[in-house]
C-alpha cells in the first residue's frame, strides 16, 4: 500500500486529496503532516488536527486531537488554517494498528511547496469570504457568546450584533479577504485621488458606506432600490440619504426598477487620478453585512484597463437609462464584449444570448464542471449542467445550489429532494456504470456525529438570517486542463437574470491559477455540505468503510490528477 497526494490552493485554503494503490485490511485512517517553507527552507513537520474522533461518542464542542492520534477516515481534507503568503507542503501517512502505527514506508512523498494566494500583479485575483453560518465554528461561537439561548434566539442576536461590532472576531473571520481587500482598495483610491464608478443592488454595511462617504464627489454610484415590493419604495434609503448628505454622486431615485426586474449588479470600477479606468471589482458579494458575513460569496478583481473600460461604459449606460430598460440597452447587452481571453456579458439581453454562451461553456466540458449557484431555476444553466451529466456520465459534475428549482416545494424531505441528491463520481475505469447528478442543498447537522457540535439548520438560517446561504455564482470547467474556463459575476444563471435584471458576468479562459483557486473554493463548499448529508455507507465500519470511500474516490482521481 502506497499513498499518493495532490494539493491545490487558493488565497485562503489548501485542498488535499489522496489515494492508495490498494488499501491494507488493517488501515484505520490517515495522519496528515504539514510543513511551512520559509526562505527556501522547510520547517519542522506538524500533524494537522482532526475534530472527529473515531466511534460513537457523546456530543462535544471544540474537542480535537492530532491526526496521528485521531487519523482521518477519508481521502480528502481542506486545510482552513493556512494564511495568504504561507508556503506549505504536505504528506499523508497510513495508520495501521501495531508497532509502528504510522507506516512511514507507505507514506506519500512530500508535495511540492505551494504558495497560498496569487501574486499581487496577477490580472485576475479572486477573493472569498467564509460565510458558513452552518458550521462547527459558528456553533461553538454561538454557544460561547450567547450561553443559555436556544439556537433560534442566538441567531437573531447574532444577526443584530454582526453589523455593529465592526472589528469583532467573528465578523473578521466570516467576511475574510472579500472585506479586507475591498476596504483596502477603497482606502487606496481615497489616497490616490482616483474615481469610483459602482452599480450596486444593496448597500447597508457601515464600513463600506463610510468609505464611500469619504470619497464624496469622487464616488459615482448607480444604486438600485434593492429587492422591494413596489418601485416607490427604497430598500437602500438609509444608505442613499447618507451618500447624498456627503455629496456623493448618487441620484435620489435611480434604477428604481424592483420588484421586477432587479438592478442586481455589484460591480465597481476604479480609475486613476486622471479618470482612466484601471481595474474592476465584480463577483457575487452585495455591499451589505449579510453579503460579507452570512452568505458564501466571492469577488474577482480584474486589473485590466480594457475590461475596466467596458464596465465603466456599462455604468454610464445604466445611469443614462434612469429607471427604464430602453431597447437600445438590451441590444447593446446582447453583444458580448471580448477582450483577449476574457469576455464580459451584461443583461437584460435579447433572445437569451447570455444563456446560450453559458450552455456552450458547460456542454464543452471535457473533464468536469464544478459550480455554486443561488436560485438558478430549472430551465437555466442548472438544466444545462444536468444535461451534461446525462450526456457525458464519465465527467465529474457537482456543486451546491442553495435553493432548488421548485423553491419551497423542494424543501428537504429526508436525505434528498425532488432532484434526487446523490454523489457524482468521476470515470470508473473499464465500466459503463452510470453516475447520478449531484446537487447538495445546504443543511446543518442537527444530530451531531462524534465530537461535533449541533449546527444551525437551513430552516433556522432562512428564518433568522435570510434565504441565501450559497450566494456565489460560479462555474469552473476543466480547471486542471490546459484550457480551463471560469465564469462568475452577479448573474444567477437563470432566465430572470437573462430577460429581466441588470446583471453581469465575466468569462475567463486559460488562466490556470484562477481556475485552481475557484475549484478549491467550490470543492471545499461542496464537501462542507456533502459531509452533512449523512454517512454515504452507513452499514460499513472500519476498513470496509474506508474501502467504500476509496471506491468513490477512484471515480474522480483522473479529474484531480491523482
Amino acid at each position: 500500500m502506497k499513498a499518493r497526494l495532490a494539493v491545490y490552493v487558493n488565497s485562503d485554503d489548501a485542498l488535499l486529496l489522496w489515494t492508495v494503490d490498494k488499501l491494507d485490511d488493517g488501515c484505520t485512517g490517515f495522519a496528515v503532516q504539514r510543513r511551512r517553507v520559509v526562505n527556501g527552507k522547510a520547517g519542522p513537520p506538524e500533524f494537522i488536527p482532526n475534530w472527529a474522533p473515531a466511534g460513537p461518542q457523546a456530543h462535544r464542542t471544540g474537542t480535537f486531537a492530532s491526526s496521528d492520534a485521531w487519523p482521518f477516515r477519508c481521502f480528502t481534507w481542506t486545510d482552513h488554517s493556512v494564511d495568504p503568503g504561507d508556503n506549505v507542503s504536505y504528506r499523508v501517512i497510513p495508520v495501521i494498528p501495531g508497532a509502528p502505527a504510522l507506516r512511514e514506508d507507505m507514506a506519500s512523498d512530500w508535495s511540492k511547496p505551494r504558495l497560498v494566494g496569487l501574486p499581487k500583479d496577477a490580472t485576475h485575483q479572486p477573493f472569498f469570504n467564509r460565510g458558513f453560518v452552518i458550521s462547527q465554528f459558528m456553533s461553538r461561537y454561538l454557544d460561547e457568546h450567547y450561553p443559555g439561548l436556544d439556537r433560534d434566539k442566538a441567531l437573531k442576536k447574532f444577526k443584530a450584533d454582526i453589523g455593529k461590532q465592526l472589528e469583532s472576531q467573528v465578523r473578521v473571520f466570516l467576511s475574510g479577504q472579500v472585506r479586507t481587500t475591498l476596504l483596502g482598495l477603497l482606502d487606496d483610491l481615497q489616497a490616490s485621488g482616483g474615481q469610483l464608478y459602482a452599480a450596486l443592488f444593496e448597500l447597508n454595511d457601515d464600513e463600506l458606506l463610510s468609505r464611500l462617504v469619504k470619497l464624496r464627489g469622487r464616488a459615482h454610484i448607480v444604486l438600485s432600490n434593492g429587492s422591494i415590493d413596489a418601485r416607490t419604495q427604497d430598500e437602500n434609503k438609509l444608505a442613499r440619504t447618507a451618500l447624498l448628505k456627503a455629496k456623493v454622486d448618487v441620484e435620489e431615485k435611480h434604477r428604481f426598477i424592483a420588484p421586477k426586474p432587479l438592478g442586481h449588479n455589484k460591480f465597481a470600477v476604479f480609475t486613476d487620478a486622471a479618470g482612466n479606468p484601471t481595474a474592476v471589482w465584480t463577483g457575487s458579494t452585495n455591499w451589505t453585512t449579510t453579503g460579507l458575513c452570512t452568505q458564501l460569496n466571492n469577488a474577482l478583481l480584474i486589473k485590466d484597463p480594457a475590461i475596466a473600460k467596458l464596465y465603466r461604459e456599462q455604468w454610464q449606460a445604466l445611469r443614462s437609462a434612469h429607471s427604464d430598460h430602453p431597447p437600445e440597452l438590451a441590444r447593446a447587452n446582447s453583444k458580448p464584449s471580448p477582450a483577449g481571453s476574457t469576455s464580459v456579458h451584461f443583461t437584460r439581453a435579447q433572445k437569451r444570448v447570455d444563456l446560450k454562451v453559458l450552455r456552450d461553456i458547460v456542454m464543452g466540458a471535457n473533464e468536469g464542471v464544478l459550480f455554486l449557484m443561488f436560485v438558478p431555476g430549472a430551465s437555466g444553466v442548472l438544466g444545462d449542467v444536468m444535461d451534461l451529466a446525462k450526456a457525458k456520465p464519465k465527467l465529474l459534475v457537482r456543486g451546491v445550489v442553495s435553493t432548488l428549482p421548485e423553491g419551497r416545494k423542494d424543501e428537504k424531505t429526508g436525505k434528498s429532494t425532488k432532484l434526487r441528491v446523490s454523489v457524482v463520481g468521476g470515470a470508473t475505469s473499464g465500466s459503463a456504470r452510470p453516475h447520478t447528478f449531484d446537487v447538495v442543498q445546504p443543511e446543518g447537522l442537527t444530530h451531531p456525529a462524534a465530537g461535533w457540535a449541533v449546527e444551525t439548520t437551513r430552516q433556522q438560517f432562512a428564518h433568522d438570517i435570510g434565504f441565501a446561504i450559497i450566494h456565489s455564482k460560479v462555474l469552473v470547467v476543466d480547471p486542471f486542463s490546459d484550457d480551463p474556463t471560469v465564469v462568475t459575476g452577479s448573474h444567477n444563471f437563470s432566465i430572470s437574470a437573462s430577460e429581466d435584471n441588470d446583471e453581469n458576468f465575466v468569462v475567463v479562459r486559460g488562466d490556470k491559477a484562477l481556475a485552481e483557486a475557484y475549484a478549491v473554493n467550490v470543492e471545499s463548499a461542496w464537501r462542507h455540505y456533502a459531509g452533512r448529508m449523512g454517512n454515504p455507507h452507513p452499514r460499513l465500519q472500519g476498513p470496509k468503510y474506508l474501502n467504500a470511500l476509496l471506491s468513490d474516490q477512484r471515480r474522480q482521481e483522473s479529474f484531480w490528477h491523482l
